[in-house]
């Protein structure tokens, strides 16, 4: 009985630990809230500016780090004289085309809110 205990606790740790490997280290970004450019103030669609350059370099940085995460798993499979798991460089794809998708739109909302703005605010 308590070898059975034993081995159903190690099983438990075994696969308790195996997301924990396969996640990344990345910091994927939180893109922010879109803004009306109708209604926002001059403040606001500051704010909002600084929101976006924030985002798009948090991105940047995000999917570089992603791709550094490759490079080392590549290299560690050569290394260790495996072959890399096509799922994870599927993986990284996936995530990289996400969030290039995700700063192309906060980009493209931005620029809508501006040019509502400036309909709004011819002189400024």
């Amino acid at each position: 009985m308590i070898l059975k205990t034993l081995g159903l606790v190690a099983v438990l740790v075994g696969l308790s630990a195996a997301p924990a490997i396969a996640e990344s280290a990345c910091q994927e970004p939180i893109a922010p809230a879109a803004v009306d450019g109708s209604t926002a103030t001059t403040a606001q669609m500051n704010g909002a500016h600084d929101d976006v350059v924030t985002f798009i370099k948090q991105s940047d940085d995000y999917q570089s780090c992603l791709y550094k995460e490759l490079t080392d798993a590549k290299a560690d499979a050569v290394k260790n004289k495996k072959d890399l798991d096509p799922a994870i460089e599927a993986a990284v794809a996936a995530k990289v085309d996400s969030n290039q998708h995700l700063k192309e739109k906060v980009g493209t909302e931005f620029n809508a809110a501006v040019v509502a703005y400036k309909a709004k605010h011819p002189k400024g």
